[in-house]
């Protein structure tokens, strides 16, 4: 083998090899679950208001699910506006908006 053919090679694989461990690094550093937005309902909601009625608050969350990471603390007496639901394990999760945050909220804060 030529001297100038292994030299290629050697940048070859070391090539492979950085773009091997950068994919990696960005499929390591993905989130396991990632937000859902409106797309995750399943029964759409014509402009409806409610209102937390909680004990304390309710959490907002950025999925339908309480794995999902909490977004904000929604206090008791607060409106919520709703657009849909979706039905998770049991517990039907509705989409809205408190001030200008939008997220999920278990039909616990409401009924």
């Amino acid at each position: 083998m030529s001297f100038s053919t292994l030299r290629i090679r050697k940048a070859v694989s070391g090539l492979t090899a950085a773009t091997a461990v950068a994919l990696g690094a960005t499929v390591l550093a993905a989130p396991s679950a990632s937000a859902v937005d409106s797309s995750g309902c399943t029964k759409n909601i014509k402009d409806q208001t409610l209102q937390v009625v909680q004990w304390d608050h309710a959490d907002m969350h950025t999925g339908p699910g309480y794995s999902y990471k909490v977004k904000k603390s929604v206090f008791a007496g607060s409106d919520v506006r709703v657009y849909c639901t979706a039905y998770k394990k049991g517990t039907t999760w509705y989409y809205g908006k408190s001030g200008k945050t939008k997220g999920w909220m278990d039909t616990h804060a409401f009924f």
